[in-house]
């Protein structure tokens, strides 16, 4: 009989460390060690572990109604969450749809763009623009959407491909220009896609306000946005922007980080941190506009899903927005944001880190080669596995990722820790990357 473990892991012939406890910012494992979660685990636990609030209205909800299939009923917590949810934008949604994970949630948001269409008369609109260097999901839809070329080729004859555009990105800018003198060639090649596609066939646009894993916590230059609705509305596309990774306040100050960009979206994807890692919950919200025509036209949104707006789920959900409410998350999140990004800085003068990026509190690290040239190192060499390591061996969790240099090489680090996360805390985050970034040096001088 086979020794390997019977969980299916990251690698399947290893196991994994065993994590036995969660308390604020911190994880311990089975043999009591302790690691600061420097990126919430996969950008969810924004509450951090332990609050003991959430658990118990999800006991309290499980005791009272644990289960409706939406097809059958409704339920006072789903009707109260969405009330709640379209009121947490800039300017206030019309509506909601909840689901399980952010995969699902993207699925959601193409399925209700073309449901709006449908309902319009448009039923040629079905082509979906996304970005290269981005990352919408693992389900086969959003991952062609995806431009994250590591994790879409193993997978390719599964997709319906769509187009991409270039990233807005701007360390490594496909157009060769820098920020102050690019005249947003990264929006305008939208219009290109636009028209080379055939206005008349496009659905939407969708991308994230900043970019996750596919780019460590890269943002669009000025004006994007803005300019990315304008090409949206000249030709009646839909602009989703996916905030799985960037909502529940992840960027400091808002709830979206839409609302920290003029030109907002027609719909919103949004994910993880929501549940905060007590309940995988998930959802799509849309502009009054939006579900006014769907509602003008058969008024059906049939893609229905087992667990969709679950009573538990809902639960978790309005306790989360309760303990960011009572515990002024958005603005701590804002004021740790700039701490932690004014201590990333320190990291710029070190001899492996070309670029420190980020707003709120998600932040992305990327390492080179030689700074002057930004030349990565090569593919097959890993090193964001071994500074993953590194800085698991100075007590800190991060999340590693590579191929930011047009899916061939480059290697990066996201840093998003809990929200709840204290000054002192973030002095020690910043020391540990000190550390792992002074170990990763000695492992290359090896």
């Amino acid at each position: 009989m086979s020794d390997r473990p019977r969980l299916i892991h990251v690698n399947v012939n290893q196991p994994s460390l065993q994590a036995v406890r969660g308390e604020g910012i911190y994880l311990y494992d089975a043999d009591g060690n302790r690691y600061l979660d420097g990126c919430s685990g996969a950008l969810v636990a924004n509450l951090g572990h332990g609050a003991g609030e959430i658990a118990r209205a999800m006991a309290v909800q499980s005791e009272t109604l644990p289960y409706v299939f939406r097809v059958h009923f409704s339920s006072p917590p789903a009707e109260a969450l969405a009330e709640r949810y379209c009121s947490l934008t800039r300017n206030p949604m019309g509506a909601v749809l909840f689901a399980n994970s952010g995969s699902e949630a993207v699925e959601a948001a193409v399925k209700l763009a073309r449901t709006r269409h449908l309902s319009a008369g448009e039923t040629e609109r079905h082509k979906i623009i996304s970005r290269w260097q981005s990352y919408h999901g693992i389900t086969a839809g959003a991952l062609a959407w995806s431009g994250i070329a590591g994790r879409r080729k193993d997978f390719l004859p599964y997709f319906k491909e769509s187009p991409h555009i270039p990233p807005a990105y701007c360390y490594r800018c496909w157009f060769g220009k820098r920020p102050d003198a690019c005249e947003l060639q990264c929006a305008r090649a939208l219009e290109t896609a636009i028209l080379t596609e055939g206005p008349e066939t496009v659905s939407a646009f969708i991308a994230e306000p900043v970019v996750g894993s596919a780019l460590a916590a890269a943002a669009a230059p000025a004006g994007y946005f803005q300019l990315i609705r304008e090409i949206c509305d000249r030709y009646g596309v839909l602009f989703i922007a996916d905030e799985v990774m960037t909502g529940a306040g992840r960027t400091g100050g808002s709830f979206f980080a839409s609302d920290h960009f003029p030109g907002e979206p027609h719909i919103i994807a949004f994910g993880k941190g929501v549940g905060a890692g007590y309940y995988p919950l998930a959802g799509a919200l849309v502009r009054p506009e939006i579900i006014d025509a769907i509602s003008a036209g058969s008024g059906l949104y049939s893609a229905s899903q087992s667990h969709s707006a679950h009573p538990v789920g809902m639960a978790a959900g309005m306790a989360v927005l309760d303990y960011m409410e009572a515990h002024r998350l958005l603005q701590h999140a804002r004021e740790m944001g700039i701490h932690l990004g004014n201590r990333l800085d320190e990291l710029r003068s070190h001899a492996l880190v070309g670029d420190v990026r980020g707003m709120g509190l998600m932040w992305g690290l990327e390492l080179v080669r030689d700074k002057e040239s930004r030349e990565p190192f090569p593919a097959d060499r890993n090193l964001y596995m071994d500074f993953y390591e590194c800085a698991r061996g100075k007590g800190m969790v991060l999340l590693p990722s590579s191929g930011c240099n047009r899916g061939k090489n480059g290697d990066m680090a996201l840093i998003a820790p809990p929200l709840i996360i204290t000054r002192p805390q973030v002095d020690e985050l910043v020391d540990a990357l000190h550390g792992a970034l002074a170990d990763l040096a000695g492992r290359l001088c090896a």
